[in-house]
């Protein structure tokens, strides 16, 4: 049975999309659960929980884990890359670490140390060693980025909105206004293509805004979980000394 180092293990978490103290957290609760075998079994109701993450695969549990994260079979879990891309779905992102009882009894408390100096190591790799930045950057501000995301959301909505509000407005237009002259010399009809056309650009350009509104939610998470690494690796170097 192999086992994992700290490092080794906030690797595998780094490459599945953890950051911040979710990284952190999550190297310790693989610890708590597991102590880093990657073919750790557990298969004492109520569990069937698979290696470093112990994802537990039983009954319908089980099959509904299967769907949601591609699995030919439980086994596939044994391979350390699998089951962190499987607890960072199943802690929605490194947000909520509570499906762990490990977490929720506080057992991973005792892995923190360990946990902390492998998650900045692997920082320290995945930002090229750990060097002084670039003088010639730029700030961003992640609370700035968030409002525009909220009102890029908000024009999606308010376009979405319109979009129905326009074509049911047309329609009645074309029944109410023009009646049956209108249905006999094709205007009505007419006046229905021009408001699905319209509605469909709507739609398009409602689309684009949530798609941006997304983007630039994703964009300022990025910022704010930079910004947690760092502060979680100068407390870190402070611990150490």
């Amino acid at each position: 049975m192999s086992t994992l180092s700290p490092e080794e293990i906030a690797r595998h978490a780094y490459d599945a999309g953890f950051r911040g103290h979710g990284l952190t957290t999550a190297v310790a609760v693989a610890l708590a659960e597991s102590g880093g075998r990657t073919r750790a079994h557990n298969d004492t109701p109520p569990d069937d929980s698979y290696g470093l993450w112990q994802i537990n695969m039983i009954g319908a549990l089980g099959r509904e884990r299967r769907d949601q994260l591609d699995l030919d079979a439980d086994r596939d879990l044994f391979d350390p890359a699998a089951n962190a891309r499987a607890a960072f779905a199943i802690s929605e992102g490194g947000e909520s670490f509570r499906p762990w009882t490990t977490f929720t009894t506080g057992r991973h408390e005792r892995y923190l140390d360990q946990a902390r100096r492998a998650a900045r190591a692997v920082r320290r790799e995945n930002r090229g060693g750990g060097g002084e930045g670039d003088r010639d950057g730029f700030l961003v501000d992640p609370d700035a980025l968030t409002d525009y995301a909220r009102r890029a959301g908000a024009i999606a909505d308010e376009l979405t909105a319109l979009r129905r509000n326009q074509l049911r407005g047309m329609r009645g237009l074309a029944e109410d206004s023009f009646g049956r002259i209108g249905a006999e010399t094709g205007f009505a009809a007419a006046l229905d293509r021009f408001g699905h056309a319209l509605s469909h650009q709507l739609r398009g350009v409602a689309r684009s805004a949530d798609t941006v509104a997304g983007s630039v939610t994703r964009t300022a998470r990025h910022y704010r979980e930079q910004e947690s690494d760092i502060a979680d690796e100068l407390l870190g170097l402070l611990r150490d000394k």
